[in-house]
């Protein structure tokens, strides 16, 4: 039982998804299947009882977080945007379009998304490939767990995205709808 408790407060204080590996090492589990059986058990308990959290598998991992019906009524209460408008746009081109050469995104949003290429590649969204003269980039892990909260929701035991092309439509959607969240004004 001290282990599920160590398991639920690592979900609780975690801003990303956690992987069963993670998990693992945190509540000192040798078996991932053990790991896997108590994950079962702490999302059937939050199902079960008439809680505003839930915890959910993602395709990288399990993440509590805050059940849809109450989301709106609370999401004033999340921090702020870590990155400024530009950044998002530019993030947001590389999200839809991935992979992307760097030569083309600067074409599209000018000479200050070097410095935004920077700014995240030094936090872990990007990762760029050299491509000749230039570079490939696109989206990371980190990106997904930052961005794609809802990846992996759907009515069945797994979303399953059906070619590259809906994969950035999806982001891209999902992106958008962050920014849009983040350049509305706080109340």
């Amino acid at each position: 039982m001290e282990k599920e408790k160590v398991m639920e407060a690592a979900l609780f204080m975690s801003p990303k998804a956690l992987t069963l590996e993670e998990l693992n090492l945190i509540a000192e589990v040798n078996s991932r299947i053990e790991t896997k059986a108590m994950m079962d058990e702490l999302k059937h308990f939050y199902n079960s009882r008439k809680s505003a959290l839930e915890i959910i598998e993602l395709p990288i991992g399990y993440q509590m977080r805050v059940k849809e019906d109450y989301e709106e009524k609370v999401k004033h209460f999340a921090q702020d945007a870590m990155f400024h408008k530009g950044i998002m746009k530019t993030l947001a081109l590389i999200a839809y379009k991935q992979p992307i050469t760097q030569s083309t995104v600067i074409q599209y949003r000018n000479n200050k998304a070097y410095e935004h290429i920077k700014v995240l590649m030094e936090n872990a969204f990007i990762k760029k490939e050299p491509r000749g003269k230039t570079y490939t980039l696109s989206t990371t892990t980190k990106f997904l767990e930052y961005f794609g909260k809802d990846f992996g929701k759907s009515k069945t035991k797994a979303a399953v995205v059906q070619s590259a092309s809906d994969s950035r439509n999806v982001l891209a959607a999902k992106v958008e709808s962050v920014m849009e969240q983040n350049a509305a004004p706080q109340n």
